[in-house]
């Protein structure tokens, strides 16, 4: 989180199209490459914007700051600075913003009528309780990765003393670790994880919850998975 909002507060300039009002949060998945013949800093997908309490965050942590919406100019400011960005605003269902990191963040408004009268701890039991398998046609396991929901902390998070810890994700079919954790907004929850320390984050939208099953909604899953993952059930 500390280094995208270090990126809003130092962007300057970017080029605007439209200046629709929209409302409710937005959260950016499904990014792409500006430019292919140069660098590119990935992995930051699952920006927050609320659009009706003017605020932006990172799906990874809680920190919230404060912003100004300028519909008018299609400008964010960052309140207390200097600092704004431009966003593009494309048939109310897509925006666009270029963080000067070679990546175009497509923001997406959030389906928030799945409120659940559940809370992560339950979640949490019910991931660490089996083992899953998720489909992977790069995979030699039959088509089938065995994963565990950890309940220890990210390996990395604890090398480098991260405030906010993730939880690990152990590969045995790839005898790899990735990292998971979930995300809570309005009563609503999402499921993140990573396959091992260098994969694209996989981000899931849970519809449901009881004993044996987890029904999701994908929002974004990795290109190289080509999973489609629709639910996890437990092994009980």
């Amino acid at each position: 989180m500390r280094k995208i909002l270090q990126l809003i507060i130092i962007i300057l300039g970017l080029t605007s199209c439209s200046n629709q009002e929209v409302d409710g949060i937005w959260m950016s998945y499904n990014n792409y490459i500006i430019d292919t013949d140069s660098a590119y800093y990935s992995g930051n997908e699952g920006i927050i914007i609320d659009f009706d309490k003017q605020t932006i965050s990172y799906i990874q942590n809680d920190s919230i700051v404060p912003i100004n919406i300028d519909f008018k100019k299609s400008k964010l400011f960052v309140k207390n600075d200097t600092t704004n960005v431009e966003f593009k605003v494309y048939e109310k269902d897509s925006i666009e913003i270029d963080f000067d990191i070679n990546i175009m963040h497509v923001f997406r408004p959030l389906n928030l009528n799945h409120k659940l009268s559940i809370n992560e701890n339950q979640i949490s039991s019910f991931l660490t309780k089996s083992d899953f398998f998720i489909s992977n046609y790069f995979d030699e396991n039959n088509g089938k990765i065995n994963i565990e929901f950890s309940d220890r902390p990210y390996f990395i998070d604890v090398m480098f003393k991260e405030q906010n810890k993730k939880n690990a994700l152990i590969n045995k079919s790839w005898e790899d670790e990735g990292y998971w954790y979930v995300k809570e907004i309005k009563q609503n929850f999402f499921l993140v994880f990573a396959l091992d320390q260098t994969a694209d984050q996989n981000i899931y939208q849970i519809i449901s919850l009881d004993d044996s099953k987890m029904k999701l909604k994908q929002l974004q899953e990795a290109e190289f998975g080509n999973a489609k993952i629709t639910e996890l059930k437990t092994s009980l």
